[in-house]
């Protein structure tokens, strides 16, 4: 009896310690090798190289990291003010895997390295936040349908004169959005399939005395007030100021400098 009892307890023992080993999560992917090291201030934009084994990011913000790897733009992110342009802080990322990964598992890994070399900590909330929607201004818009069914594309044709191609609204919108600082846009038009039609922002944003580009409050070129103003006139739509439910990235804990290569 006695001895039944113990290959009892031997038979839990082995169960408990399987068990324990299932529920233990997958460990996330990681790169091989990495360089993580800051850069001083450039004189340039982000310089970004992505292939199926390795990542480079030059003059990398924060903001450019997080929005790569968790895809959340800046409007859409709560954390410290130095994340994003105007800052001092900016990164060099060169990091390589020697099997070929999809870029999903890429993304997975820059996470893995935001956490192990700036102690990235983040977590998801949906929060009413301050937005825009766009909304058919006077019942009409003043764009085209498209007649094609290609890729959407911009075709420049002068200084912030934009060509939209195969364009949907819910497309419209993510390209307005990664121009503006500090809202998100919504796509609240109702209007489906693709539109062709030209953008002229250049006598909102130019200064016609000097020729210059007005600066918003960051010193970056003011392109939000020019769309606010624009829209109506040339495309038949507006952008209204809304507080809507949307899902933010919170960044609990992060460190300027990373730890060493």
């Amino acid at each position: 009896m006695v001895h039944g009892c113990a290959w009892q307890v031997k038979l839990s023992v082995l169960y408990l310690g399987c068990a324990s080993l299932v529920a233990q999560p997958p460990q996330p992917p990681k790169f091989e090798v990495a360089s993580f090291k800051r850069l001083p201030p450039p004189q340039r934009g982000l310089v970004s190289n992505i292939t199926p084994t390795s990542i480079t990011l030059r003059y990398a913000t924060l903001g450019n990291c997080i929005e790569w790897a968790y895809g959340f733009r800046h409007v859409r992110v709560i954390g410290p003010d130095w994340r994003d342009r105007p800052s001092d802080v900016f990164y060099e990322i060169v990091a390589k895997t020697s099997i070929p990964a999809e870029e999903s598992q890429l993304k997975l890994m820059l996470q893995s390295l935001l956490k192990e070399r700036l102690g990235f900590e983040a977590h998801r909330e949906t929060r009413d936040i301050h937005a825009y929607a766009l909304k058919v201004e006077g019942g009409r818009p003043k764009i085209q349908k498209s007649e094609g069914n290609g890729d959407p594309h911009i075709k420049v044709a002068g200084r912030y004169v934009n060509k939209f191609e195969n364009f949907s609204m819910t497309g419209f919108v993510q390209n307005m959005e990664n121009t503006f600082a500090l809202r998100p846009v919504i796509d609240d038009t109702g209007l489906t399939g693709t539109f062709d039609f030209t953008l002229d922002l250049s006598s909102f944003i130019l200064d016609p005395d000097t020729g210059k580009p007005i600066l918003d409050a960051r010193g970056a070129v003011d392109e939000e007030s020019a769309y606010i103003r624009a829209l109506p006139q040339q495309l038949g739509l507006k952008l209204e100021p809304q507080k809507r439910p949307a899902e933010v990235l919170i960044i609990d804990r992060v460190q300027k400098s990373p730890t060493k290569n």
